[in-house]
């Protein structure tokens, strides 16, 4: 029994190396036995435990798993995170840009419309400038304002003028024969100092309309720039026989007049211009100016006094008055030099300031004749055109007459009169009388 009772023992007992590499040194729970078979079973387990911790235990050693191929990108398929940034700004940048340019374009079309209403060539003969205030006084002067005096917005005419583009050249070629357009532009060339093309604008205005008065004006003032005098003064005259209450036409005889040294009748055509128009100070201030000059006291005071009544801002109204000033009897000098220092303040670059205050010296006070020279230096580097320089070179050739320097004289006056010739006749007055003094032994 017992050698049955053994082998029944061993075949109910479980595999103990089986159960111990699965759960490890944990304890099975085996079927209920007699004590002694426990006990001996008990003995033999604990043997067989002590067996094994002296020894380590045999661990099969482990299976490499077959790493798996990285996933290699395929190239043209998917965008990295930096890439989509890139785009998605330049998205925003095309955007952006196409904004800009419809908004540039809104703006042009709008700047190119022409506004309504009749245009009159708006750079006047004799109109003052404002007071310009550079930093450096020998330097030429910025593009002048359209209210500019005809004498001081011109640009040399033996140097070729530049390509001049204007706000108007585009509704132009989409319109060449629109009337309003070639007025308008043709104002604009004479502001820009552009007078060929002005002219060029004005006279196609005229073959489409032979008796708008307004060509006519704008022909005169481009002629006058272009030193043809005779032609402008007929443009002039034609503008008046359409339109007899313009002032412009009358301005702009009254300038070629005073220029030319007659006076008297210089005055008569401001007088006219200030008929015509009551708030034209200009034409007020160089009827005061003419009227001075003319030795007529009365209109050049009373001239100057209603300049200065309707503005006090302008240079050329205290220019006038200091030649009132200077022909009442006695001549106030006083106040004829503090009204040309006060216009100094008020343009210290103006070309006729400079000539003014020039001359005044020179007449007037021989203590400052030094200066008087100064300034007709100055002049000089001011003018932008041949009548300019020349109306300077004439200034400075009386300063040196005053002097004596008859050489230094002859020199400048005789450039002076290069300049102003046309046709083989010298179109400044009082040019040949001082050429002639300082010829003279």
């Amino acid at each position: 029994m017992g050698l049955l009772d053994d082998k029944r023992s061993a075949q109910q007992q479980p595999d103990e190396d089986l159960w111990e590499g699965l759960f490890g040194e944990e304890e099975l729970e085996t079927p209920s036995e007699s004590p002694e078979a426990a006990s001996g079973d008990k003995k033999e387990r604990r043997s067989k435990r002590q067996k094994r911790e002296k020894a380590p235990p045999k661990r099969k050693p482990p299976v490499e798993k077959a790493q798996k191929p990285k996933r290699a990108r395929a190239k043209g398929k998917g965008l990295a995170p930096g890439q989509l940034l890139i785009l998605l700004l330049l998205g925003v940048s095309i955007v952006v840009a196409y904004l800009v340019l419809a908004s540039m374009i809104r703006g042009t079309l709008s700047a190119n419309r022409p506004p309504s209403g009749d245009a009159i060539p708006t750079a006047l003969p004799g109109a003052e400038a404002t007071t310009q205030t550079p930093s450096r006084p020998i330097l030429p002067t910025s593009t002048p304002p359209p209210t500019r005096s005809l004498a001081e917005i011109a640009t040399p005419t033996q140097i070729p003028l530049p390509k001049v583009t204007t706000r108007f050249d585009q509704n132009i070629i989409l319109n060449p024969d629109d009337i309003q357009l070639r007025l308008q532009r043709g104002a604009e060339y004479l502001t820009l100092g552009a007078y060929e093309a002005a002219l060029a604008d004005f006279e196609h205005a005229q073959t489409l309309d032979e008796k708008r008065a307004e060509t006519y004006v704008g022909i005169g003032q481009a002629q006058y720039h272009l030193l043809n005098w005779p032609a402008a003064e007929n443009a002039f005259l034609t503008a008046i026989s359409f339109k007899e209450d313009l002032p412009e036409p009358y301005f702009g005889i009254g300038m070629i007049y005073y220029l030319e040294g007659r006076y008297p009748e210089a005055a008569k055509e401001f007088d006219h211009a200030a008929e015509r128009n009551p708030a034209f100070a200009e034409a007020e201030a160089w009827l005061a100016i003419a009227a001075a000059r003319s030795d007529d006291p009365g209109e050049a005071m009373a001239a100057a006094s209603r300049a200065i009544s309707l503005t006090q801002e302008s240079a050329i109204i205290h220019i006038a008055r200091s030649w009132a000033y200077r022909v009442q009897s006695p001549p106030d000098i006083d106040g004829a030099q503090g009204d040309l220092l006060y216009a100094q303040k008020l343009a210290p670059y103006s070309l006729e300031l400079l000539i003014a205050l020039a001359q005044f010296y020179t007449d007037y006070r021989p203590e400052r004749i030094a200066e008087a020279e100064q300034l007709g230096h100055y002049a000089i580097q001011w003018a932008k055109n041949d009548l300019e320089r020349a109306r300077a070179l004439h200034t400075l050739g009386h300063t040196y007459l005053a002097q004596g320097r008859k050489e230094d004289a002859r020199k400048v006056l005789t450039e002076a009169a290069d300049l102003t010739t046309y046709e083989g006749q010298v179109l400044l007055g009082g040019v040949v009388e001082d050429l002639n003094r300082a010829l003279a032994p």
